[in-house]
C-alpha cells in the first residue's frame, strides 16, 4: 500500500505523530490550526503586497478544524487585528475535498458586487490529530468482507492525509490568472452521501468513545472517477469554456485522492500520468500527501511557471460532491 499510495512526505501540526500513530501516546500541538491558517494567511499579504484594509471577505475552509466552534474564519479574524473588524466573513467547512470550487464561486458572486474589495481565503486542514491509532495486523479491501473494513481505512488514514494551510487572495482585476466558469455536481445518487462519512461527534452522536470514527467505502475510487469525469463534461458544454475536451488544457490540476484516482482520471481523460499538465498534482501528492480542502489549492500555489492557456480544475470528495473549473493564464504567463 505504501508503493502505491505515492506519497513520500507529509506534515503533522502534532510534534509526535508517530507516537500518536503507532503506540496511542497523547497528541501533542506544535502548532495550533487556526495558527497555522494565520501563518499562511499574512505571508499571503505580504507576498501580494496586498493592504489588508482591502479585504471585504474572509473565508475560512477547512473539513479538519481545531475546534467546532468558534469556526475557523472568527479564530483567524480574531488572531489578526489588522484585518478590519467589519469584515464579512463565511465559513467554508466540512465540504471534503471539493471546496476549491465552492470557493471560487462564491468569491465570483462577492466581487460581481463589491469589484473594489479582496478576498482573502483560509484552507486549512489538521487531519493528523484525529488518525486512529493503526492495527498490528490489516488487510486490503479485497482481502476482506465489509464488517473487516475499517482497519484498511485506519491504516489508509494514517499514511495517506496529512496537514497543511493554504491561503489566496482574489480580485475583480490583477495580472494573475482568472477563474470560472465552475461545474457542480453533488450526490448525484443519494447513497453517495454515505461513501464517506464521520459520524460521530454531531448532535445525532453527541458522545465520542475514544478517538472520532472515520468510515470509507470501496466505491469511493470509482465514483469519485465518475464525479469527475461527469463535472469535467459538464465544465466543457458551458458555451464560456474554449476546451472542448480534457487533453486540450494546458494544465490539468485534479484532486490527490491517491495515485490510484490519478492514475484512472488520466485514463478516462486521454492524457499521460508522465505529462507535463498533470506533473502538479502528483508532485503535491507525493510531496504533501492527501490534504483535503488543501490539495488544490496547494497546486494552484505551487512556485512554477505557467504559460498561457486555459486548464481546467478538478476538486472532489466525500459529502459527496464535486466540482470542476477553469483557470486561464494571461499572456505571458503567471508564477505565483
Amino acid at each position: 500500500m505504501l508503493n502505491d499510495i505515492g506519497v513520500l512526505n507529509r506534515h503533522s501540526v502534532l510534534a509526535n505523530y508517530p507516537d500518536v500513530l503507532f503506540r496511542d501516546a497523547e497528541p501533542k500541538l506544535d502548532i495550533a490550526t487556526a495558527d497555522l491558517a494565520v501563518a499562511a494567511a499574512r505571508k499571503c499579504l505580504a507576498k501580494g503586497d496586498v493592504a489588508p484594509e482591502s479585504i471585504g471577505l474572509v473565508l475560512g475552509v477547512t473539513s479538519a478544524p481545531g475546534r467546532l466552534l468558534p469556526s475557523l474564519v472568527c479564530d483567524v479574524i480574531a488572531r489578526m487585528p489588522e484585518i478590519p473588524r467589519t469584515v464579512a466573513n463565511l465559513s467554508i467547512e466540512y465540504m471534503g475535498c471539493s471546496a476549491m470550487a465552492k470557493v471560487v464561486e462564491t468569491a465570483r458572486w462577492y466581487l460581481s458586487c463589491n469589484p473594489e474589495k479582496r478576498v482573502l481565503v483560509c484552507f486549512t486542514e489538521a487531519i493528523t490529530p484525529l488518525s486512529p491509532v493503526l492495527p498490528g495486523f490489516y488487510s486490503h479491501f479485497s482481502e476482506v468482507s465489509a464488517d473487516e473494513r475499517q482497519s484498511t481505512v485506519d491504516a489508509m488514514h494514517g499514511f495517506l492525509f496529512a496537514d497543511a494551510a493554504v491561503a489566496m487572495v482574489f480580485a475583480a482585476e490583477g495580472v494573475g490568472p482568472t477563474f470560472g466558469p465552475v461545474a457542480s455536481l453533488t450526490n448525484e445518487r443519494a447513497e453517495d452521501a454515505e461513501l464517506g462519512t464521520v459520524p460521530d461527534g454531531g448532535s445525532d452522536i453527541p458522545v465520542v468513545h475514544g478517538r472520532r470514527l472515520y468510515t470509507l467505502s470501496s466505491q469511493v475510487t470509482p465514483r469519485g472517477s465518475f464525479y469527475a469525469k461527469e463535472t469535467v463534461r459538464m465544465l466543457l458544454d458551458d458555451e464560456s469554456c474554449r476546451l472542448n475536451d480534457p487533453g486540450d488544457a494546458s494544465m490539468l490540476l485534479m484532486h490527490t485522492g491517491s495515485v490510484r484516482i490519478l492514475d484512472s482520471l488520466c485514463a478516462q481523460f486521454g492524457v499521460s500520468p508522465d505529462s507535463a499538465p498533470v506533473a502538479s498534482s502528483y508532485r503535491v501528492l507525493r510531496e504533501y500527501g492527501n490534504t483535503l480542502g488543501c490539495s488544490v489549492p496547494l497546486m494552484v500555489a505551487e512556485s512554477t511557471h505557467r504559460h498561457a492557456g486555459q486548464g481546467i480544475v478538478v476538486a472532489f470528495g466525500l459529502s459527496f460532491s464535486c466540482g470542476a473549473f477553469t483557470m486561464t493564464i494571461p499572456e505571458g504567463g503567471w508564477t505565483p
